[in-house]
């Protein structure tokens, strides 16, 4: 998404996702096989009353990131996603005019926000190309995002967004083929991604997460309804076949029967992805922090190499 460098460096991209108590990361290498191996992969928390800054300039350190190409995500909340009709102009205006398009869409000044765009799959069953996803965030928040890693010294080569990062984990599984739905737990919130053939379809987050779905179990039903909103807009909008596959990425609880259940809600399979299927997993990788890391290791599991 938002893009520093015109190309990712070497064979190997180390994903760093921040949040007050610390950071995931996870480092992916391109093997030249089938399957790139996962070299690293964990939940680093911060020392009490250690500055970001300080927290990465430590983990720069303990990981020897230097020369690595590095990535990170803006955490939900703090963009939009949206699609918006592709402006007919040449490829050189396109963020100006996609920029003067949504001024309308975002609760902010335009001239606060800073955007990227990727494209949207056709609909109907013309197969036009007639959309353009639009990811767009205020500019204080992408420049407060980059500002520790710049003063640790590490540089950062992307920006990127949950969704891709689900995208990129879901285009490596067979089902992908045909269409699949993947749902993401973290904490506080869920997202469900819609893709087939390495394309992101649609994309929907919710407000509760794991530890919502500890307390309140029924909240599954809402996820079912969700789910099964998204599979119908899907159907009808991209004149699909119907997506026959449901999977969970790993979570870093226990919620026995949350597959089951929403089996039983929507009357498909439901199944828990396993992180070896689509990546080898390095002898030095702990596979009990793996559901800490998902996000992290989808955003190095990238293989965009250019600016959009």
């Amino acid at each position: 998404m938002f893009s520093f460098t015109k190309k990712q460096k070497g064979n190997r991209l180390t994903a760093l996702a921040q949040s007050p108590a610390g950071t995931v990361c996870a480092t992916i290498v391109k093997t030249g096989t089938d399957k790139p191996r996962l070299e690293l992969c964990g939940f680093y928390p911060a020392n009490p009353g250690q500055s970001a800054t300080g927290h990465l300039q430590q983990l720069a350190r303990q990981l020897k990131l230097s020369g690595n190409s590095v990535t990170t995500l803006l955490p939900i909340g703090n963009y939009q996603l949206m699609m918006v009709e592709a402006p007919e102009v040449p490829p050189a205006e396109l963020k100006a005019a996609v920029r003067w398009r949504i001024r309308d869409l975002i609760d902010f000044h335009i001239d606060d926000a800073v955007l990227d765009v990727f494209d949207a799959p056709p609909s109907g069953a013309r197969g036009v190309q007639e959309s353009l996803y639009v990811v767009v965030s205020r500019t204080s928040t992408v420049k407060s995002l980059i500002e520790p890693f710049e003063a640790a010294g590490i540089e950062l080569g992307i920006i990127d967004i949950p969704e891709l990062a689900m995208r990129n984990i879901a285009a490596r599984l067979e089902a992908d083929k045909d269409g699949i739905a993947l749902i993401f737990f973290g904490a506080d919130h869920a997202l469900v991604t819609l893709t087939r053939n390495s394309t992101l379809y649609l994309a929907r987050s919710m407000d509760f997460g794991y530890r919502q779905l500890q307390e309140s179990p029924e909240l599954v039903d809402r996820l079912a309804l969700e789910l099964q909103r998204s599979m119908d807009y899907y159907d009808r909008h991209f004149q699909q076949a119907p997506i026959s596959t449901v999977a969970l990425c790993p979570l870093p609880v226990e919620l026995s029967d949350l597959a089951s259940r929403l089996g039983e809600q929507t009357g498909l399979p439901v199944q828990t992805i396993d992180i070896a299927d689509i990546v080898e997993i390095g002898g030095d990788v702990e596979t009990d922090q793996l559901g800490e890391c998902v996000l992290a290791i989808g955003a190095a599991l990238r293989t965009e190499a250019t600016q959009l």
